[in-house]
């Protein structure tokens, strides 16, 4: 697993998890608005947000009107994060794992719609989680930091479409288009 995202990137969430939420709610928050624009967020029965660190997408959907799915799963390599995410996430909805994206542990085809918002430059291995995330869900919304000189996910998987900027560049893949 430690092949999969480098250990200093897990160490340097682990420690800033208590503060992650005062750092970057707000600027977070804005990308959760672009997708409820494009009407990628609200909808969904089974949401996987993978590189989910404190949960902020889920508390912007819960108190947005988005929040109408039945199952939210919380993933990230961060066993700090996903410990902030459950102090204060109480909803038997929520559901959290400590893994990487490039290994997800879950079923093909299980969700409606998989988030992996400002991960992007964290992976080790990107075509391969852009594969096990087109595995699991429908629908794949991913975001690229906007300095980021990483190459973007539709130049590693055309079937990943750019639609638009708002702090990240977002790319989405809708299960068809393989």
């Amino acid at each position: 697993m430690e092949d999969c995202l480098n250990t200093s990137v897990v160490e340097f969430y682990n420690a800033t998890a208590g503060s992650y939420d005062q750092l970057y709610r707000d600027e977070q928050f804005s990308k959760y608005a672009f997708l409820q624009e494009k009407s990628l967020l609200a909808g969904f029965k089974r949401v996987l947000d993978a590189g989910c660190g404190t949960a902020l997408l889920f508390d912007y959907m819960t108190g947005n009107e988005a929040g109408n799915f039945n199952v939210y799963v919380c993933m990230d390599a961060s066993e700090g994060m996903i410990r902030e995410a459950l102090s204060k996430v109480r909803d038997p909805r929520f559901i959290s794992i400590v893994a990487f994206i490039e290994e997800t542990p879950v079923i093909d085809d299980y969700f409606d719609i998989a988030y992996s918002i400002t991960v992007w430059d964290n992976l080790e291995d990107k075509r391969r989680a852009l594969s096990e995330l087109k595995r699991v869900a429908h629908i794949v919304v991913v975001s690229q930091h906007y300095k980021s000189t990483s190459p973007t996910p539709g130049s590693i998987d055309p079937s990943f479409q750019e639609i638009g900027f708002r702090v990240d560049r977002f790319f989405v893949y809708i299960q068809g288009d393989k």
